[in-house]
């Protein structure tokens, strides 16, 4: 048995539920329809141990090794199973991708010396170029969007550009979908790349904008030709949409988001869905043709109460535009999940405090179980790529490496009050995981239907 490529994502330790990593399947299943032989070995579903997986990828003997390094935070423990992989004895040539390998590839191939390339940008193209290099004995410079070693240089091939019509690219690869549909109820799609705005603290941003242009969004019936693809062969009628931002900017934007909900309608699909959303989109006539839809939820860029935080957000909108968008949310009775962040290197008491009062205010709005858990001391993390991270670097303010960046709190009230609230948060939530998983009443960030019971 032989394969030309196997895509590997990592078990992480920090992930406490299983997720369908949509990037790898788009990248096999770009290779596939060109005639490549891609396997996807997905680490948390399989459950195999080390050697299983040296034993697989030894008697597979693929050309090509891809692990996608989905989380900065997992960044450690996937670059350990790169090591296990090698002295295990596992001869294939092996290539790194993700948001986070894209910033930091230098750092990676210098201090990684088992990792051969880094993918710099979207994977597709690259991967399946890679594979060919690879079986032709051609020159690593030869594949557009790749960083490699040459003696003691890392060198950059030419950049490759991103694919403008997503519409072109082939449905994500659900080799794992049977599997992860028997703990969860609902199926991820990706209906865009990128975001439009210009959040300091992501990276989202600087990596779609580094490749092509910050956004850009599948047609709505290519949307919709894909969800009755997965409702017939998976018979699933929930789904979340994981693009960083559903609705794209101004008129053209919610123009799309009606014509899907349209097609939805006119299909005669019943089906419930789930959208992640600035409050800046949040319309109620918008939300109301949404939710008849099948809008059940929404995974709101909030981010805080304090409007000194959400300028230093660069969130370009205020507290009481947040205030607005929750209120019609809840109003039309739509599931909230909010992106909040409750610490920043720069945080007051003053911020602190206002975000205290929100949270009350926010929670107050929503009907029982219409409300997402937020984590009380949830801290701002200086992502590669972000604006935030170079600010921080400016400024002289950010410790750590590549493998984990870090900072002080400027007020040193703030640090005690952090350390403290996050001992107990942690002690509190620990509790609270563990009856989650015993009582369902219990609210885990999704409707509560929408739980595998």
């Amino acid at each position: 048995m032989g394969c030309d490529a196997v895509l590997i994502n990592p078990r992480y330790s920090f992930l406490d539920n299983m997720h369908e990593n949509i990037g790898l399947g788009y990248v096999a299943s770009y290779s596939r329809a060109k005639g490549k032989k891609v396997e996807i070995l997905d680490l948390p579903t399989k459950g195999w141990d080390i050697d299983r997986v040296v034993s697989y990828l030894k008697e597979t003997s693929p050309s090509l090794v891809g692990i996608s390094i989905l989380f900065q935070e997992g960044a450690r423990e996937a670059l350990h199973l790169i090591n296990q992989l090698r002295d295990g004895g596992v001869q294939s040539r092996i290539v790194i991708g993700g948001i986070y390998p894209s910033f930091e590839y230098e750092a990676l191939l210098n201090n990684h010396h088992a990792i051969d390339f880094v993918c710099i940008g979207e994977g597709e193209e690259t991967f399946f170029h890679l594979i060919e290099c690879i079986r032709e004995k051609g020159h690593p410079s030869e594949v557009k969007g790749i960083a490699y070693r040459e003696g003691d240089r890392i060198v950059t091939a030419p950049a490759r550009s991103s694919v403008e019509d997503l519409d072109i690219l082939p449905f994500p690869a659900r080799d794992i979908l049977p599997e992860m549909l028997k703990y969860k109820s609902f199926v991820s799609v990706v209906g865009s790349r990128g975001c439009y705005g210009r959040c300091s603290f992501c990276s989202v941003n600087g990596f779609f904008s580094s490749i092509g242009p910050k956004y850009r969004c599948r047609s709505p019936q290519n949307i919709v030709k894909e969800i009755e693809f997965l409702i017939s062969n998976y018979r699933v009628n929930k789904f979340t949409f994981d693009d960083a931002i559903f609705i794209g900017s101004g008129d053209r934007g919610k123009a799309r988001v009606r014509e899907f909900a349209r097609l939805l309608e006119e299909k005669g699909l019943q089906i419930e869905y789930s959208i992640e959303c600035r409050v800046n989109d949040v319309e109620k006539e918008l939300f109301k043709t949404l939710k008849d839809a099948g809008l059940a939820r929404v995974y709101l860029g909030v981010e805080s109460g304090s409007q000194s935080q959400l300028d230093r957000y660069r969130k370009d909108v205020t507290v009481e535009d947040n205030v607005k968008a929750l209120e019609i949310l809840a109003d039309l009775r739509i599931f909230v999940q909010m992106g909040f962040i409750m610490f920043d290197h720069k945080a007051t008491v003053e911020d602190i405090a206002a975000n205290q009062e929100f949270l009350a205010k926010a929670k107050a709005m929503f009907p029982k179980d219409f409300f997402g858990y937020i984590y009380p001391t949830s801290r701002l993390i200086p992502l590669s790529g972000s604006q935030y991270l170079e600010d921080l670097r400016r400024e002289g303010a950010l410790k750590g490496d590549y493998l984990g960046y870090d900072y002080d709190f400027e007020d040193k009230k703030v640090n005690m009050l952090y350390n403290v609230s996050s001992a107990s948060s942690k002690m509190l939530w620990g509790v609270k995981r563990r009856f989650i998983k015993e009582d369902s009443s219990i609210n885990d960030g999704f409707p509560k239907h929408w739980r595998k019971e």
